[in-house]
């Protein structure tokens, strides 16, 4: 059973959530945080021990082991403006990957736009939803990361593809501890970062710079070259001898 107790207890700025939910069991925590705020506008973060249909990007699926995940969603304000909403969707995972590199000491890699990756397998994954509520716009912040599963927690499909934590490291690891140093990590670079850091750390994180791509393109999938990220947070891919810019999936040729 995850803790909030515990989490709690480590989240070092208690004003950044107003409330911290935990459920046994749920379909979707990104679903759950709607249905709330619709009722209550509050910053919730909701956790759970059994997702049953949780959501990735597009019509992705994302699968989590019972009480081996983590597995939760919370509201973000927005912070940029429109102009650079892509930073909302960089955060997350620099958060990621650095409060689990000052936790555990271990080195991951971003997969554009927002999975955590050890070499060419991924950890986590984040789903990000926004609606426009009055005059600014919040965002659902899905995080699925795999802690503490072995592989026979893996099913065929995922086997070659996924790893946890604890495969990576051969310990169990407390998931109160990790998502407690995730949300102080989200809370430093979102208070602390300007836009320049937040860019050069992505980059550095990135598992896939001037490497050849695929992605969808004037609906086709085509073969491309992930260069770079602009200054407005999105991808920049060779295509055909131009720089073209690009906020969707990818995946590698």
């Amino acid at each position: 059973m995850f803790l909030t107790s515990v989490l709690e207890t480590n989240i070092k700025h208690k004003t950044f959530f107003n409330e911290i939910i935990y459920y046994p069991s749920t379909k979707s925590t990104n679903s759950d945080i709607w249905n709330l705020y619709k009722k209550f506008p509050e910053k919730y973060l909701i956790i759970t021990d059994n997702q049953i249909a949780g959501r990735g990007r597009g019509l992705n699926s994302w699968l989590s082991t019972t009480n081996k995940s983590i597995t939760c969603s919370f509201i973000l304000d927005q912070i940029y403006s429109l102009e650079l909403f892509n930073f909302h969707s960089l955060i997350i995972p620099l958060s990621i990957i650095k409060g689990i590199k000052k936790y555990l000491s271990i080195d991951l890699q971003i997969k554009w736009p927002n999975d955590i990756m050890y070499k060419n397998f991924k950890v986590g994954g984040v789903l990000i939803e926004t609606k426009q509520y009055s005059k600014k716009y919040i965002f659902n912040i899905g995080i699925g990361i795999n802690v503490n599963e072995d592989m026979n927690d893996f099913n065929n499909t995922l086997k070659n593809k996924a790893i946890s934590l604890k495969m990576i490291t051969g310990n169990s690891i407390q998931r109160e501890l990790l998502l407690g140093y995730i949300i102080n990590e989200l809370y430093n670079i979102i208070n602390n970062d300007n836009l320049n850091k937040i860019k050069s750390d992505w980059l550095k994180s990135c598992n896939h710079i001037n490497r050849d791509i695929i992605f969808m393109y004037k609906q086709k999938s085509i073969k491309g070259l992930f260069k770079t990220i602009n200054d407005y947070g999105q991808a920049m891919i060779k295509y055909n001898q131009k720089l073209i810019t690009y906020e969707g999936e990818i995946k590698f040729s």
